[in-house]
């Protein structure tokens, strides 16, 4: 007799364990798909104006210009890539026009016609770039930055657009400085071509240093009268 009762309690509680541990799973099964859910609502903060502009800069040093004009206002973005690309031309004309001067007339020649201070100084873009805090104020913002560690602070101006923040570096001035560079890597292609053509005499400028400085001063001046007046266009 109890063993039967014992089969009829142990029968009878089957089922309430079977319940018990279906409900558990149940459960379970819920809470890691509600944490899921939660894992995938909420997406990763955007860069703040700081690291903005430090991975503009970045990009711009590994002239990665897609990855840039993400983070430059739409009206400006091609104003700036369009410039970016004009100063690493005229870079390259220089750097070639140098190198060919440093090898056929003389490291001193080359050293003073090296024009590459003129790329030097163009706001978040310049040569040397420390940059230092942020504020900011609605859906605007302002980074503070040092060029070759001189101050005063110089301050780049940022918009929230969609949730990002974005560089805006104002209307004209790099649309104006395109045109120069454009101009200025023209002016020292001139140089180049006649020296590598013989057009330019190598053995008259080892002599006379002075007239292959004043032949790039004179092709150059064209697009240094197009250059912002200003300090960084000193």
């Amino acid at each position: 007799m109890s063993r039967l009762y014992g089969q009829v309690v142990a029968t009878a509680a089957a089922p309430s364990l079977r319940a018990h541990l279906l409900c558990a799973t149940v459960l379970l099964s819920a809470m890691l798909t509600a944490c899921s859910r939660s894992s995938e609502q909420e997406p990763p903060a955007p860069p703040s104006p700081r690291e903005t502009i430090s991975r503009l800069i970045t990009a711009r040093q590994q002239r990665q210009y897609q990855v840039m004009r993400e983070l430059i206002v739409p009206e400006h973005a091609q104003d700036v890539i369009t410039t970016l690309a004009a100063v690493d031309d005229f870079l390259s004309a220089n750097d070639q026009l140098c190198d060919l001067v440093r090898s056929e007339i003389g490291l001193g020649t080359a050293d003073a016609i090296d024009q590459g201070q003129l790329a030097y100084h163009l706001d978040v873009f310049s040569r040397s770039v420390k940059i230092l805090d942020e504020s900011i104020a609605g859906h605007d913002a302002q980074v503070a930055f040092l060029v070759d560690e001189r101050l005063p602070a110089r301050h780049a101006q940022l918009r929230l657009l969609e949730g990002r923040w974005r560089y805006d570096p104002g209307a004209g001035e790099f649309a104006k400085l395109s045109q120069a560079f454009e101009r200025m890597a023209y002016g020292l292609r001139q140089v180049l071509d006649g020296l590598r053509r013989g057009q330019l005499s190598a053995a008259r400028f080892r002599e006379n240093p002075e007239e292959l400085i004043d032949e790039v001063r004179i092709r150059l001046l064209p697009g240094v009268k197009l250059l912002p007046q200003g300090p960084d266009a000193e």
